[in-house]
């Protein structure tokens, strides 16, 4: 295998990604529509949301969300990607997924799935490697992913959310996270 301009060694090179208009049309597919949830489902599970599906401004506003999500070393990920963690596919279950660091470790065996960030101290002591789930938007998380990036470039922490990438905490969040966290551990 060739070099890849750009990669450190530290963390595998990521596989190919759907253009940013169509990862923008899963975004908005997950949270700006106002489908019934069966047809979301319907959507989310055939060929997938396109971005004439929406209006333009929606598109442009969730295109905006990924490279300010990029610029902090967060990508997305969708049910269809390889990556996304198979106990949380589902109709009832998130279609997006903002990852800060290697998103292979979402299927990973003995990797700790904790609901926030409260119990990684202890966890990154143990030297455990660890999948964080914030009920919040990773937009809204810059302080943590600069706290935690070495550990995050190191492979040893992952952050992910199921939120939109602007949303702030909030107990309904919570208690969404915490299930998510139930369906995979």
């Amino acid at each position: 295998m060739g070099e890849v301009a750009g990669y450190d060694g530290r963390v595998p090179p990521e596989p190919p990604r759907l253009k940013e208009q169509e990862l923008a049309a899963w975004l908005a597919l997950a949270f700006r529509t106002a489908l019934p949830s069966a047809e979301v489902a319907r959507i989310a599970n055939g060929d997938g949301p396109k971005p004439g599906d929406f209006p333009g401004n929606v598109i442009e506003h969730e295109a905006a969300d990924l490279k300010a999500l990029a610029q902090l070393g967060v990508r997305v990920i969708t049910a269809k990607d390889p990556e996304f963690p198979g106990k949380l596919k589902g109709d009832d279950g998130p279609y997006v997924l903002q990852v800060a660091g290697r998103a292979g470790l979402l299927g990973e065996g003995g990797v700790k799935w904790l609901a926030g960030h409260r119990a990684l101290g202890e966890a990154l002591e143990r030297g455990d490697r660890a999948v964080v789930l914030l009920s919040k938007g990773l937009l809204n998380a810059k302080t943590m992913l600069r706290q935690l990036h070495d550990a995050i470039e190191d492979g040893q922490v992952v952050l992910v959310s199921a939120e939109p990438p602007r949303a702030a905490w909030n107990r309904l969040r919570d208690q969404r996270r915490d299930e998510l966290v139930r369906r995979v551990t």
